[in-house]
């Protein structure tokens, strides 16, 4: 197809669907018409990107620059998962600008930019309809523009500002955990803002804020307590006394990542090895403790095979069983388990690896040597920034997924011929890297040389979809493989 006769253009960090829908009404249009999808997701807007591309000849990465994945990890977390992401699913829009220009803005898409700077105006829903509200106050102004000086693509991929959204993030769910009308104290505008809900409870770790009211009460407040010290020491203290307050799970596993130098109720972790004796173990230890203490970073968080950019969807095997190494060794020293002779075995059984005929304690051993212990590091920096996802919890889900394999087969048309081992395996390689038996990787290979790339996004967002769906909670906690005829995925 011709590019159209009226193309317009971008504006400055305009969002990909908004370009997309200003095209087709200037071409009275729809965007269906035009074979622009109006789904949201990460994989949506790179075939809308690459679609505008051809009808306003532009060049695709000017295009692409558009799209959430523009942003970080740390930011944009993973796409429909429900882990540890700024992302809603809903579009947030300024109900001023956008009704004047029809532009709706990318960083709106983010939890923690509730305001529009330039009306200034409170961010609502599109699709609904809200009275203008007060106008926000001059503290509410200034965390955001603090937010949004970091948001600028010059300052954006900063090792500076990724840390300050990454400790913002973690501060915004310690929060979120007891928030009620009562608690946290809140300056003039945000407290009447926090009257208009009935609830202000939200679980940050694995929903993002539904609403522009829910996120400012929040986001502006550990904004500011960020940058003052003495505030920040104050909140956390806050809500970490209140959190210990309560008797469930939950409540505990908070107190334990958000209270540095807590003493562990279940057991005390050893002394860390002598730096003398063994340098190389001991300085990896104490690193791995300090990204535990300070990140969060929990044994849950760790997958099977920590890939990265540079491999490819099936290792090979000597890079797999690398992977696998450098996996357990990183499970192993955020348990705190260093010191057990079985703690790899065990560490092994929770990534769904297979055990060794021999049971052994490779640290222990002193096989760890330095080029390891800082591949270690790397990978355990590289989960915090992708945003901590829950791997254990994947492969929980993934394990005996019920219904997935028909609901698959029921959404995407013309998929290869394979069977159902095949294709499990194949959704639980992309969702959470991990262990496939030797057999089943020959053919998955072929499986995924088969799909074309639009049948392979599409796979993909069921895929997403289907997981959105499962309830944590009611899946069995006990590691089992999905079973099909027989075999094993």
């Amino acid at each position: 197809m011709r590019s159209l006769p009226v193309r317009p253009a971008p504006m400055v960090d305009e969002m990909i669907q908004s370009l997309a829908v200003r095209t087709a009404a200037a071409n009275f249009a729809h965007p269906n018409q035009l074979g622009l999808p109006t789904a949201r997701g990460l994989r949506t807007e790179q075939r809308v990107a690459a679609r505008l591309a051809e009808l306003l000849d532009m060049p695709a990465e000017q295009l692409t620059s558009l799209t959430l994945s523009a942003y970080p990890p740390v930011l944009r977390g993973e796409a429909q998962r429900s882990q540890r992401t700024w992302l809603h699913r809903t579009e947030w829009a300024c109900p001023r600008c956008s009704r004047l220009n029809g532009v709706v803005l990318r960083r709106w898409q983010l939890s923690l930019h509730p305001l529009c700077v330039q009306c200034p105006s409170l961010l609502t829903v599109v699709g609904t309809h809200r009275e203008d509200s007060a106008p926000p106050d001059t503290a509410a102004l200034d965390a955001q523009r603090l937010i949004a000086q970091d948001l600028e693509p010059e300052r954006l991929h900063t090792a500076g500002a990724q840390r300050r959204f990454a400790d913002l993030y973690l501060l915004c769910e310690l929060v979120s955990a007891t928030a009620d009308q009562d608690w946290p104290r809140l300056p003039g505008w945000e407290h009447d803002l926090r009257a208009e809900l009935s609830q202000p409870h939200s679980e940050w770790s694995r929903h993002p804020p539904d609403s522009p009211v829910r996120a400012a009460i929040v986001v502006f407040l550990c904004g500011r307590a960020l940058a003052n010290p003495a505030r920040q020491r104050l909140l956390r203290g806050e809500a970490i006394e209140r959190l210990a307050a309560r008797d469930d799970d939950a409540a505990r596993t908070l107190v334990r990542r958000f209270a540095p130098g807590a003493l562990d109720t279940e057991r005390r972790r050893p002394q860390v090895p002598s730096q003398r004796t063994q340098p190389v173990l001991a300085s990896m230890i104490r690193t791995i403790q300090r990204l535990q203490r300070t990140r969060g970073l929990q044994p849950r968080h760790v997958p099977a095979w920590p890939v990265d950019a540079t491999d490819s969807l099936i290792p090979t095997c000597d890079r797999r069983r690398e992977l696998e190494h450098r996996a357990v060794t990183l499970h192993v020293l955020l348990a705190g388990r260093w010191h057990d002779p079985n703690a790899e075995v065990d560490a092994r059984r929770d990534l769904g690896l297979r055990s060794h005929r021999r049971q052994r304690n490779a640290m222990l051993e002193g096989a760890v040597d330095a080029t390891r212990a800082a591949h270690v590091v790397r990978i355990a920096e590289r989960l915090i920034i992708q945003g901590l996802i829950d791997h254990q919890g994947l492969r929980q889900r993934l394990a005996t997924p019920s219904g997935l394999l028909s609901t698959v087969r029921r959404q995407v048309a013309g998929l290869p011929v394979t069977s159902d081992v095949v294709l499990a395996a194949w959704c639980r390689l992309h969702q959470s890297p991990g262990p496939v038996d030797e057999a089943t990787l020959a053919s998955i290979r072929v499986f995924d040389r088969d799909l074309d790339p639009e049948l392979r996004l599409r796979l993909r967002e069921v895929l997403d979809d289907y997981l959105e769906g499962v309830d944590p909670a009611a899946v069995d906690t006990a590691q089992c493989p999905f079973v099909v005829d027989g075999r094993t995925a």
